[in-house]
């Protein structure tokens, strides 16, 4: 949970110093008054990153030279101090008087789960949406996950290099050789990711589908699988694939397709190219399901994610972005139900607060 947070020229704020309490805290204002930059701040103070910006000098106020971020942290009874100066052309991170190298580093220690009206996009957005909340799911469970994905996107990224440039050139750096390198290591690490994605879609799926009926009233039902590249379907693949299967299924899959990434100048299989499929009545939702299926079938992935962090990090904080307002009453009644249920911290920003399906432990409101 977080007790204590100081912002100074982030977005709109020139100041902003709140503490929290374990309870149910709501932050209120019009529209544009800066609500979400703190929910925001949160996220990056714990989770390591902008839910919203991709360059965290997005965050900088305009005409100030830097941003300051705080906070006191506390989970499985253990107390960070974070502290976060970001400026146009250096960054300083802190954690209990220490440096750290990025803010990356803050990741896997404290959680939180953000749910916001564009999660929509989980469900109607592309493959890569689904991917990286996966994977950050998969980062919930162990720091070894989060190194394979490191380093996976690492031999990613170099051997496209070597195939754009045999595109372009005829030859690449390093020759064959190299490409026989990176491809072995990509096999390996594709493998281990693979392996440790289907044992966490296996595990998720059912908290996926049980949230959505709660949500849903139990009206119509979902399912979840994931869907891996290798496999021209998912009837194709095996019941319960381990590694050394994916390690051989990978393996024959870049060896036929080496020609045709030599043209294309790209790896054409992979992780990086899987989804999770979510299909109601046996269609995609992504085309079929209605905006409100979609959000009910968002909001369970998101409460998904809190269980995993939970399970194996501590109670997360929730980070919820006036997700309200895009609900019926039915939903509305569930989520708040649900909320209640988990005991989380949650800090929830919305214009109306008087509206809200439940009482605020503490409320502060913001002038726009």
């Amino acid at each position: 949970m977080i007790s204590k947070l100081f912002v100074q020229n982030v977005r709109s704020f020139e100041q902003f110093e709140r503490e929290f309490v374990p309870g149910i805290n709501v932050v209120g204002g019009p529209n544009g008054c800066g609500k979400t930059s703190i929910l925001e701040s949160i996220h990056l103070l714990t989770q390591g990153y902008s839910f919203r910006a991709k360059e965290l000098s997005e965050l900088i106020r305009w005409n100030t030279p830097e941003l300051i971020m705080r906070a006191e942290l506390e989970c499985h009874g253990k107390k960070w101090s974070r502290g976060v100066s970001i400026g146009k052309r250096k960054s300083l991170v802190k954690e209990n008087g220490e440096n750290l190298r990025s803010v990356a580093a803050f990741f896997g220690k404290c959680p939180s789960v953000v749910m916001q009206p564009s999660d929509i996009e989980l469900l109607r957005g592309a493959p890569e949406v689904r991917r990286r909340w996966l994977d950050e799911i998969l980062c919930f469970r162990s720091a070894a996950n989060v190194a394979t994905l490191r380093q996976y996107k690492r031999v990613l990224q170099q051997r496209n290099q070597w195939l754009r440039q045999f595109k372009q050139d005829g030859a690449a750096v390093g020759g064959e050789d190299l490409l026989h390198v990176l491809t072995d290591q990509l096999v390996e690490l594709g493998a281990k990711l693979w392996a440790a994605r289907v044992s966490l879609s296996s595990d998720i799926s059912p908290m996926i589908t049980g949230y959505y009926r709660r949500l849903s009233g139990g009206v119509d039902e979902i399912t979840c699988a994931y869907r891996s590249s290798i496999f021209r379907s998912p009837e194709n693949a095996p019941a319960c694939p381990d590694e050394s299967q994916f390690l051989e299924m990978f393996e024959k899959k870049l060896v036929e397709m080496e020609k045709v990434e030599k043209i294309l100048g790209m790896t054409m299989a992979g992780p990086h190219r899987d989804d999770l499929d979510l299909c109601i009545s046996g269609y995609a939702m992504r085309s079929a399901g209605s905006q409100g299926q979609c959000r009910s079938a968002a909001l369970a992935m998101r409460f998904a994610a809190a269980d995993v962090a939970n399970e194996n990090l501590g109670k997360p904080i929730l980070l919820l972005d006036d997700i309200f307002a895009e609900l019926d009453l039915n939903r509305r009644d569930a989520v708040a139900n649900l909320i209640r249920e988990k005991g989380c911290q949650v800090v929830i920003s919305t214009p109306e607060p008087e509206e809200l399906p439940f009482k605020a432990d503490s409320l502060v409101l913001i002038a726009k």
